[in-house]
């Protein structure tokens, strides 16, 4: 086996770790389920990379869903990924920075509507 490859494994199996101690998700289930998706995302951005007057332009993904489903966490394991493949610059833009704080909900009397439009 080349250094290359040995080098490629240990650093997929760093990332899959921090990934999974950070955000406590089964290895299993990041190679099973975000790593294709990842690598997927990865190959479209490399083939329609657009640029205006020499500046990059960004390449922005949407995640949807109801409350509390998980779409912090995929967007946490995807900015991972996507940056290890990558080595680009990965942003996260979450509905949860347009939310009052638990502290100014209850002063509202809005905490038992948290979440729900």
């Amino acid at each position: 086996m080349s250094k290359q490859i040995i080098k490629s494994k240990y650093f997929l199996y760093k990332v899959l770790n921090t990934i999974s101690n950070t955000l406590n998700i089964k290895i299993k289930d990041i190679i099973k389920v975000y790593l294709p998706l990842s690598l997927m995302i990865s190959n479209n951005i490399k083939k329609k990379l657009y640029y205006q007057n020499n500046h990059q332009l960004p390449y922005i993904i949407g995640i949807t869903g109801s409350v509390a489903v998980g779409k912090s966490t995929i967007a946490n394991i995807l900015k991972i990924l996507l940056y290890s493949w990558l080595c680009y610059s990965v942003e996260l833009i979450t509905t949860d920075s347009f939310l009052y704080s638990n502290k100014i909900l209850i002063r509202k009397k809005l905490i038992q509507r948290k979440g729900f439009p």
